[in-house]
This record gives C-alpha cells, sequence and structure tokens, in this order.
C-alpha cells in the first residue's frame, strides 16, 4: 500500500504528528504560572519542545503554535520530526 497525493491508505494526512524540535522548553517572555504550576514550569530547561499536535489531537486542540514538553521514551504521543532538503 502506497501513499499518494500526501494521504495514507486510511484517509490520514502525511506530517499529521507531534513535531520535534531543537529547542529547549522554556518559558514564553512575560510568562506568569497559574494554580496549576506543577504542570510546565517544573519542565523548564531540562525538555525539548515538541510543536503543532497529531492526528490523535482532538481538533479544537490543533494549533501550529501549541507546544509541549513530552520526553523522547514515550511512544504514545504520535512524534516525528520534518526533514527538507535544499
Amino acid at each position: 500500500m502506497g501513499v499518494r497525493g500526501g494521504v495514507t491508505p486510511p484517509g490520514l494526512r502525511l506530517g499529521c504528528l507531534w513535531e520535534w524540535t531543537a529547542s529547549p522548553f522554556l518559558p514564553y517572555p512575560g510568562f506568569g504560572a497559574d494554580r496549576y504550576r506543577e504542570y510546565s514550569a517544573p519542565y523548564f530547561g531540562s525538555r525539548q519542545v515538541l510543536r503543532g499536535a497529531s492526528f490523535a489531537t482532538p481538533p479544537r486542540l490543533r494549533s501550529p503554535h501549541f507546544r509541549n514538553f513530552y520526553q523522547p521514551e514515550r511512544d504514545d504521543i504520535f512524534a516525528g520530526f520534518r526533514t527538507c532538503a535544499a
């Protein structure tokens, strides 16, 4: 079963994965912790950024601006990386 026109046989689009970046997970300028202090702040500087969403992310949460900080050892987050050729 091959890929045709960027669509996989079950109808999923190629590239529908969280994307690893080279950026460390750091707070945005002006960041202020809210009542969920244990959610992201403890991981600043110790994890890499994942950006976007995957085919398994609910549509209302999909955004190219959304980022997360999962560890690479996890095998349940549908993550990949993008390559390009010059």
